[in-house]
């Protein structure tokens, strides 16, 4: 082990009364060097095993995608590929406006109507 090579080269006289710790701390380094090694190993694991899965999520999200934005191009709705222009986006959103006026003249004229027709009862 590196740690008796250097001690051999530092002073022979010292090993030898080291040699023993030497000895008593060498099976716990192998043991501590192991356990660190596996420990290593299954974050790996762990890693590779945690990309594979978001790997098959990202499929599974782009399908999702692909089948909603199918649904949406049979049903006439925009899709998230399908990009506006400046002056398309500028008539969709006068179009959009004209509607909601109309719409709100409309149903303010049925709100109006409703409580005429209340009022007016056939007396006998």
């Amino acid at each position: 082990m590196v740690i008796a090579d250097t001690a051999l080269q530092a002073a022979p006289g010292i090993t030898e009364g080291i040699q023993p710790l030497i000895d008593f701390f060498q099976p716990i380094f192998v043991k501590a060097s192991l356990v660190v090694g596996g420990i290593f190993g299954i974050y790996l694991l762990l890693l590779i095993s945690r990309v594979y899965y978001e790997k098959k999520k990202v499929k599974l999200l782009k399908d999702i995608r692909f089948n909603l934005d199918q649904l949406n191009i049979y049903h006439g709705i925009k899709t998230h590929k399908q990009k506006k222009g400046m002056f398309v986006g500028l008539f969709d959103l006068l179009k959009r406006k004209r509607r909601e006026k109309k719409v709100a003249k409309e149903f303010s004229n049925d709100v109006e109507e409703e409580p005429k027709k209340k009022s007016k009862k056939k007396k006998k």
